[in-house]
């Protein structure tokens, strides 16, 4: 549970998915990134917010 908590808490910091991978001892990100999908998609929603409120703020 700890791994996945730092892996998760890693990639909504924004560290980028080979880094979080390398981390967990993984050679291939693509297995984090299949592991971790659910948090990505966040991250990106999250990412599509900020930009929207930017986008607000200057208008």
């Amino acid at each position: 549970m700890a791994r996945h908590i730092h892996a998760t808490t890693l990639i909504l910091a924004g560290v980028p998915v080979h880094v979080v991978a390398a981390r967990l001892g993984r050679a291939d990100p693509a297995i984090t990134l299949r592991v971790y999908a659910h948090v990505i998609t966040k991250q990106a929603a999250t990412a599509a917010d900020v930009f929207a409120e930017a986008l607000r703020s200057t208008a």
